[in-house]
């Protein structure tokens, strides 16, 4: 016979599998802070690190580290001693998820202590190899004010890049056209983590940055794509399996949080699509407020992105659809 303090260590057991958010709850633990920097263990040997910028995901392993972006300029000091918390070893590669500075600022800095994954004996210094999809070197090579020290050594326009180190399959996929025209996300297969990059963003809206190729559409086509990449926890069972999302901001999440942000940007869509085919102009639909239901929740009326920006983004993108 189970005693009743069995029933409630099961019942909060079973509470902590299929609550799902946040999935923070999942992880193995917090690192000690390194200079003003969160470090959270995700998987055995996959970190996410925040408030550099943008959230940097780190797997190491026998070959070294590899980072998911590398924050902005002013934090790449303190990215590099939140690394070297971790793990001893180099960096072997850094993957940049779009063009953005909070992603890219720390290329040149933290990739200057480590080696590339396949070492040029005629290099000047090492540095660790930098992998972006093409899209992301030329934004950065049209851009007189960005060094280019802090250029991707190496890209790809492949639908996948996949390579092997640590002991995981890692996979690089291309998700261009969302976010911006450069956007990609990492699948660590073994650890079954994904870095998402901006194409999340639990925080707000997605940020749809039409200046730099993204649009509603592809927003919408880089969500789904992630469902079918992510697998969620078995309900009423007592196990912590699934797939975690480390964001390019906001927290970690899962499976459920990613159909609850992929619905509420379906149906904003919707609605403005809705308000577009009865002739309403731009300012007409804001004034019907299409974002109604989830704006208290996502949307803010300042700051770097909002609300009536991200309905600029669904109504134009709709008005003017862009080919990919």
């Amino acid at each position: 016979m189970i005693e009743p303090k069995g029933f409630i260590q099961a019942g909060l057991a079973l509470l902590f599998v299929m609550a799902g958010s946040p999935a923070i709850a999942q992880t193995q633990g917090r690192i000690a802070p390194a200079a003003g920097l969160e470090t959270i263990q995700v998987r055995e040997n996959v970190y996410a690190i925040f408030g550099a910028g943008a959230n940097v995901t780190a797997h190491v392993g026998e070959d070294g580290v590899i980072l998911v972006d590398s924050g902005s300029t002013a934090t790449a000091a303190q990215l590099v001693a939140a690394v070297k918390a971790i793990s001893a070893k180099p960096v072997r590669l850094i993957v940049n998820t779009s063009a953005d500075m909070d992603h890219i600022g720390g290329n040149e800095v933290v990739g200057a202590t480590g080696i590339e994954m396949n070492p040029d004996l005629f290099a000047d210094e090492p540095h660790a190899t930098v992998l972006s999809h093409e899209s992301v070197l030329t934004r950065l090579s049209g851009d007189d004010k960005i060094s280019s020290e802090l250029w991707p050594s190496e890209t790809f326009t492949s639908r996948v890049r996949s390579m092997y180190l640590n002991d995981d399959a890692v996979m690089v996929y291309r998700m261009t056209g969302a976010h911006t025209d450069g956007d990609t996300v990492v699948l660590f297969r073994k650890a079954d983590v994904i870095a998402t990059g901006d194409i999340i963003d639990l925080r707000s809206f997605p940020v749809i940055d039409m200046k730099k190729g993204g649009s509603i559409q592809g927003e919408l086509d880089a969500l789904n794509r992630l469902l079918e990449m992510t697998v969620p926890a078995m309900p009423m069972v007592l196990k912590e399996g699934r797939t975690l999302l480390v964001p390019g901001h906001g927290r970690v999440s899962d499976y459920a949080e990613l159909v609850e942000y992929r619905d509420m940007v379906t149906t904003i869509k919707d609605n403005v699509e809705a308000l577009i085919a009865k002739g309403m102009t731009l300012e007409q639909v804001k004034a019907a407020n299409p974002t109604a239901g989830y704006r208290s929740r996502w949307g803010k009326e300042s700051g770097p992105w909002t609300t009536d920006m991200f309905v600029e983004a669904v109504y134009s993108g709709l008005k003017n659809p862009v080919k990919p």
